[in-house]
């Protein structure tokens, strides 16, 4: 037995949530209901199934599937009532609930967003996601076999807020950026990097290398100081500031082992320009 709680659903917001996650095409052909049953076919991708619906008094149904090769299942969706064609989506809303949103296609646009549940407790607790519109689980029109066989309802247009697009960005947003082309997320800078880019500027283009002897290496200029900076700027982002030496006079060896060591830890080596 289950329970089936069915919403409106703006459609720029099935738009976005079908761009980012794709859908399925599902072809149901519909039987004219008989006491209390619906019967109907189902073709989804190669997969054919004949499928009946027994529903009880209280509203919870139950499903017996047969699998039915294609080639009959195309033919009994000739000699069916009412046939209805939908794209359907599945999205996940945690703590392993799934929400499955249905663009209708045929015999009209419509958009449905459903979440199914096995107790009643369940479907009475659950707490309605705010991209959801307006519920639409008593009104029998809503039902799959009366949207084949009836047409479908006229709901008018459903409000669209910004809580409710803010939610979708978030639902979806995992795929923006990096899931989507296979990337990973970027990583967030901690103090020690942040410093390095302030310290640090963008590098300069370098010319093509003339065909000519080496220079003599000259005496340390500039970019040893910006060095120095850079050094003096990580040590105090790592909560262990290094005073530099006095101008003129060398550093110790163990103060540079010790540079080394956190420049080993940050993988960012600044290069001394060789003239």
């Amino acid at each position: 037995m289950s329970i089936v709680r069915r919403f409106l659903v703006a459609p720029s917001l099935v738009r976005l949530i079908r761009k980012e996650r794709g859908g399925a095409r599902i072809t149901e052909g519909y039987f004219a209901p008989q006491g209390g049953r619906v019967s109907y076919v189902r073709v989804d991708g190669q997969q054919c199934h004949l499928v009946l619906v027994n529903t009880g008094p209280d509203g919870t149904s139950s499903e017996e599937r047969t699998d039915v090769p294609r080639a009959h299942g195309d033919a009994l969706l000739d000699v069916c009532g009412g046939k209805a064609l939908y794209d359907r989506t599945a999205v996940a809303l945690g703590a392993g609930r799934e929400a499955r949103i249905d663009r209708y296609v045929a015999p009209g646009t419509l958009d449905l967003v459903s979440v199914v549940f096995e107790e009643i407790g369940d479907a009475n607790a659950f707490t309605v996601p705010v991209w959801f519109g307006p519920e639409v689980t008593g009104d029998a029109a809503y039902e799959r076999h009366a949207v084949a066989l009836q047409g479908v309802p006229q709901p008018g247009e459903v409000a669209l807020s910004n809580a409710a697009l803010e939610a979708v960005l978030d639902l979806v947003e995992p795929r923006f950026g990096f899931g989507r082309y296979g990337g990973a997320p970027k990583p967030a800078e901690d103090d020690g990097m942040k410093a390095l880019r302030r310290a640090v500027p963008p590098p300069a283009p370098q010319a093509p290398a003339a065909a000519a002897e080496p220079a003599p290496q000259e005496a340390a200029g500039p970019n040893d100081a910006r060095i120095d900076e850079v050094i003096e700027s990580l040590s105090q982002a790592l909560g262990n500031p290094q005073p530099l030496p006095p101008e003129g006079e060398p550093a110790q060896p163990a103060r540079a082992e010790e540079t080394a060591a956190e420049f080993e830890r940050w993988t960012v080596r600044p290069r001394r320009n060789q003239t």
